[in-house]
Formats: C-alpha cells, structure tokens, sequence
C-alpha cells in the first residue's frame, strides 16, 4: 500500500510538472528574450547576433536584446548562461571557440558544454581571410612564408583571443608552414585590426564579416582565405590549399543553445524560429552581404556538429600544446 501511495504520488508530481512545462511552452515567450553574445561589439560574433536578435524578436513577438559579456575567450558570457534559469528567457550565442575549442584549451571554462547546454539551432559559417598591412612586403602566401622563415620569431600575429578560431588558424599555418611566428592575443577584433592596420603586428586570420570592409577600402591586404572555395565577395583572393596548405580549412560557425533543462518545447519553438528567419529574403541578403551561408537544421545537427568540432581541434591543442592556465 505504502510503494503504491508513493507511485501515485510520483505520477501526480510527473504529470503535474508536465502540465506546467507544456503550460509554460504555450505562453512562451510572455517577456523580452536575453541572447548573450560573449564577444565585444564590432566582431563577427556581435554581427552575427544582432540579426539573429532583430528578426527573432518580430517572430516571436517579444524582443530579444543583445547583451555583450566578453572576456576569457567568451567563457565568461557562456557561463553567465549556464547559471541562467533553464526557461527560455537566457540564451547564449554559440560559436567555434566556446562550443568546440575553449574545452581543450583552457584549464577551466567554467562550463561543459556537453553537460551544461542543450543545441537549439545553427545560424551559419564564414570563412576566415589571411591580411597583412599593405606596407608588408609578402603579397602572397607563399612569399609570407619565406619572410617568416628568413625572420625567425620576428613576426607576429594576432587574435580576438585565446582558443578563437583566428588564433587556432594562426597555428594551424605555423604548423603546416613550418614557421615560428609570434601569438598576440587581444580583447576582440577590434582592436586587433586597430594594431595590424598601425603596423604594431604583421599578420592576422579574420572572420570575413568583419574583415571585408577593411579589405574592400586597401586599408588591408588579403592574401588568402581558409574556406572549401573562394569567397564570393573576395574572388581574385585564393583560398590556403589552392595557395598550397592542402587541408587547411577553417570555417568559423555559429549556432544559439540553451541552459540544460531547458523545456523541449521552448527549444523546438526557437528552433523553428531560427529556421524560418534563416529563410527570409531579407536575412539572406544581409547574410550575403558578409559572406555568411545560412544553416539552420535540427539541434542534432548543432551537436553533432560541436562533438566533430571538439575533436578535431582537441587534435591540434595537443599537437601544439596549447594551453591557457
């Protein structure tokens, strides 16, 4: 009698749980919406979630607001998130190095992505752009490569900070390259093209968002790009394995997920909003207009995705022995 009171007491509590997520799901979202980009302003990743956030908001009729909590690589913006009630209203806006680098790297992110969040939906992927300042003598990857051989640890280059795929594709070229150049990590990109425009440092691989106007106006110089295929926007620029780096691919991606726990529900919705923003002309053309290819799909795919990811560049942290304390 007393185990069959207890089930019945289990099933109610169940059940009572279940209504209140399914309750919650439905009137989801009844208040403004907190995407946390954990980069500063200026950057691709800000780009990127400032778009995300502005036709989000008119599908779900409830705005959702940029928040910027940059530092430690995007740890601290991700485990802001992490701490955040699983209920929809906190989500963080997911890129290469927190969801798939930052593990490897760091003695302590503050978070596990596996266990800590739940994908909600890709948002797409870039290429990066090798530049140089114009005064650099190297117009090619090829004659960069026998500048920094013939100037051992006298070149340098620069990244929005450890574990961001600028500074992973820094590395991966000095492995295939075979050359010693110097790691600068910064606060965000901008200040990186800050410095590399002012000549302070040589060589910096960038997300094509934020790069191309930079390029377009000859402030810099781009040598090649680290995607499958050229840039539609940089058509005359090589990609790194026609320039001779035969898999060297680096293609940066974003995605938006949420604490573990999270309703099923409020995670289906805002994943069908992704999908369908990520099919509006206008999301498109904006989308174009940086280079940016729209993917969207099932939160299967986001973790099928950052779990490959993880791995392949787990590989070079190790091969490298990267390591931030």
């Amino acid at each position: 009698m007393q185990r069959s009171s207890r089930a019945r007491a289990w099933l109610c509590a169940a059940l009572v749980a279940l209504c209140a997520a399914s309750a919650h799901a439905q009137s989801y979202p009844a208040r403004p919406i907190k995407l946390v980009v954990p980069f500063p302003a200026g950057g691709t990743t800000d780009i990127v979630g400032r778009i995300v956030a502005e036709y989000a908001s008119r599908r779900l009729g409830q705005q959702m607001i940029v928040e910027n909590r940059a530092g430690a690589g995007g740890n601290i913006g991700t485990e802001l998130v992490k701490r955040a009630p699983a209920d929809g209203y906190t989500l963080s806006l997911c890129t290469i190095g927190t969801c798939a680098i930052n593990g490897s790297i760091y003695a302590r992110t503050g978070y596990d992505v596996a266990r800590d969040f739940v994908p909600v939906a890709l948002v797409g992927g870039v290429s990066n752009v090798m530049v140089v300042n114009p005064r650099m003598a190297a117009k090619t990857v090829k004659e960069l490569v026998a500048v920094a051989k013939a100037r051992p640890d006298q070149l340098s280059y620069g990244s929005a900070g450890f574990g961001s795929s600028p500074h992973l594709s820094g590395e991966l070229f000095k492995a295939m390259a075979r050359v010693e150049i110097t790691h600068v990590p910064y606060k965000g990109a901008a200040p990186v093209i800050v410095d590399l425009r002012g000549g302070q440092i040589d060589l910096y691989f960038d997300n094509a968002p934020s790069i191309l106007p930079h390029v377009k106006s000859g402030a810099l110089r781009a040598l090649a790009t680290t995607g499958s295929k050229r840039s539609r926007l940089l058509p005359d620029v090589p990609t790194m394995e026609e320039a001779g780096f035969r898999g060297f691919v680096v293609e940066p991606w974003w995605g938006v997920m949420a604490p573990a726990k999270t309703p099923p529900a409020v995670v289906a919705k805002l994943n069908q909003v992704i999908n369908d923003l990520l099919k509006d002309p206008v999301v498109l053309e904006r989308f174009e207009q940086i280079d940016l290819a729209a993917w969207g799909g099932t939160p299967k795919r986001m973790g099928d995705l950052i779990r490959s990811e993880t791995a392949k560049w787990g590989r070079l942290v190790r091969e490298r022995g990267i390591k931030v304390e």
